[in-house]
């Protein structure tokens, strides 16, 4: 409870919104551009104490933030995502998970991989190192991510959800979504822990 709350966010995206508005509203970045994935969810707004939570969580190893943080997601993927057949972590390249001991995303994926009774996707891979994404505008992002991640082997789902710490700008989804489309899925979800604003699309109408 004493958690910050999400206030009005863009129907596609998460974005927060400056207002809030009478019926469901997208951005106009989603609108100019509509992301790939089907449905978009995050538990809370990228402020403090989840920002320091996520830092210790993912560059200090308090591991404990995991658990509860899916206890968080559980509800969400219950209601909203419920028809989906398979959890997919936002990958991590090998030299930074071998760095860091984890990938963040799948410690937040095996507490709600148990409690749905649902596979975990492990076959999505980051086949090129990346610059860390924090401190990139948008269009630095996307020619970060550019021919980075790969599937290995087939894909054994229809709609995937793609689970992660943190969104700021959503190019990593973006880039994950299109690639799990092209591989046979028939739709993406997408579930955060938190949004962060990215400042981009803060106006927006209907659509």
């Amino acid at each position: 409870a004493d958690l910050p709350q999400p206030g009005p966010v863009c129907a596609s995206c998460c974005e927060p919104l400056p207002t809030e508005p009478d019926q469901p509203l997208c951005c106009a970045r989603c609108q100019q551009r509509p992301p790939p994935w089907s449905a978009c969810a995050a538990a809370l707004p990228y402020e403090w104490p989840v920002d320091t939570a996520l830092k210790a969580l993912k560059f200090h190893g308090q591991l404990v933030y995991a658990a509860a943080f899916a206890e968080l997601l559980l509800p969400i993927v219950s209601t909203r995502f419920a028809e989906v057949d398979a959890l997919c972590p936002v990958p991590l390249h090998r030299w930074r998970q071998a760095r860091r001991g984890f990938n963040q995303a799948m410690e937040l994926c095996r507490p709600l991989a148990r409690a749905l009774r649902l596979p975990v996707a492990s076959n999505l891979r980051r086949v090129r190192a990346t610059r860390p994404q924090s401190g990139l505008g948008r269009v630095a992002r996307r020619r970060n991510l550019h021919e980075a991640f790969a599937i290995s082997g087939p894909l054994r789902c229809r709609y995937p959800l793609l689970v992660d710490d943190i969104m700021t700008t959503g190019e990593t989804c973006w880039r994950l979504s299109e690639l799990l489309l092209d591989s046979g899925a028939e739709r993406v979800g997408v579930l955060t822990v938190a949004r962060a604003a990215s400042g981009y699309g803060r106006t927006g109408s209907s659509g």
